[in-house]
């Protein structure tokens, strides 16, 4: 088997710990992981926690320090940081991988709805899905949705008793990073992916009141849903240091699952997988003492 290379772009968040996770536990001697990141001691810390890799230190703002990353990689993994220029980080990560004339797949994280660019957020990814697709390499697009983890950010109001999520009465299917990063695993060491999109969701529906009722039901106490107004959820999440670009975004995704256009589950997940993706229930099961 030939020795593939991967390189992570984005690997110290935790979609990336999650891809490399998955990657190091195949425990395949042909497979080299390298994780990029963009600091001395984000380098460290994964190479403490995963002895076997090896780390590239890069800032996305700067092309030319993207260079010598590449030397030898033959697959890349973009995850797009929660920046507003993510779609010119890509960008400059694909220019990267063209002038480095071994890549031969980059997998690209992406989100559900992409291609309709309705929202901000969906035009940041479709930029950057478009100029991966224009690059001449081959290329997959992982489009997720809303992560079952992003719930750790809602722990205060559901130790108190409430949940705070501003979607009224619309419904959507919660994905689990560490499903992300064992998709994403599975696309960079088999073959079949070229040029292709996967939408990845959670395996169920849940309103905001099914939701507030998991955590009811795991947690032992009583857990009121309450979707606030965007006003209040703007000041919500700017007052706890959103910039402003992003606590816009996010009400524009919240209006999308509050109007029911993300009530969706698919199969690509379970397909990648060959498993049932983890539900909702499970996972705040296992994360309890984070909400109690």
């Amino acid at each position: 088997m030939t020795q593939e290379t991967i390189l992570i772009v984005g690997a110290a968040g935790n979609n990336g710990v999650a891809a490399i996770e998955a990657l190091v536990n195949k425990k395949d001697s042909n497979i080299k992981v390298v994780a990029g990141v963009r600091s001395a001691s984000k380098a460290a810390q994964l190479k403490e926690k995963f002895p076997t890799i090896e780390t590239a230190i890069f800032d996305l703002d700067q092309p030319a320090t993207l260079t010598a990353a590449f030397a030898g990689v033959t697959k890349v993994y973009i995850i797009p940081g929660n920046v507003e220029n993510r779609a010119q980080h890509a960008k400059h990560t694909v220019d990267a991988a063209v002038a480095s004339g071994t890549v031969n797949q980059i997998v690209l994280l992406s989100v559900v709805g992409a291609e309709w660019e309705a929202i901000l957020f969906a035009k940041q990814f479709r930029e950057a899905e478009k100029y991966l697709e224009a690059s001449g390499l081959p290329w997959t697009h992982l489009r997720t949705i809303w992560f079952q983890d992003n719930f750790f950010g809602w722990a205060d109001g559901v130790k108190s008793g409430k949940l705070y999520f501003s979607i009224r009465d619309g419904k959507l299917a919660p994905l689990n990073v560490q499903d992300i990063g064992e998709a994403a695993a599975v696309i960079l060491t088999t073959e079949g992916h070229a040029n292709k999109a996967y939408n990845l969701t959670g395996p169920e529906l849940l309103s905001g009141s099914d939701i507030a009722a998991v955590f009811a039901r795991v947690t032992g106490h009583s857990v009121d849903y309450v979707s606030p107004d965007e006003e209040t959820t703007y000041a919500s999440l700017t007052g706890s240091g959103w910039p402003e670009w992003q606590a816009k975004g996010v009400l524009e995704l919240f209006e999308v699952f509050a109007s029911n256009q993300a009530a969706v589950v698919t199969a690509d997940g379970e397909t990648l997988l060959g498993r049932p993706l983890t539900r909702f229930e499970d996972f705040i099961t296992a994360n309890k003492t984070a909400f109690i």
